[in-house]
């Protein structure tokens, strides 16, 4: 089991070190680039491997749809006697 150590009345850091990480334009930035669609179109367009991996798994998704109706359709249309019209 790993052992924590809990310093009790720790030392506040140094002004320069909170100032170091109060950077509310770099926390806007990424905060555009992940949660806004322009963000993550740019994201998926920078990466063209997840981008290409996305469009092959919908396109087998839907081949997947597609095939199985055209199955079911063909089984129904060749079990069926052929039917005469009369008037």
């Amino acid at each position: 089991m790993t052992k924590i150590k809990v310093k009790i009345n720790a030392p506040a850091p140094s002004l320069e070190t909170i100032h170091q990480f109060q950077d509310f334009e770099g926390f806007l930035q990424q905060y555009r680039k992940y949660y806004s669609t322009a963000g993550i179109r740019d994201m998926l367009y920078n990466d063209r491997k997840k981008l290409v991996y996305i469009v092959i798994i919908i396109l087998f998704l839907m081949l997947l749809l597609f095939v199985e109706d055209i199955a079911k359709n063909e089984s129904k249309d060749g079990s069926k006697a052929p039917v005469e019209q009369t008037k």
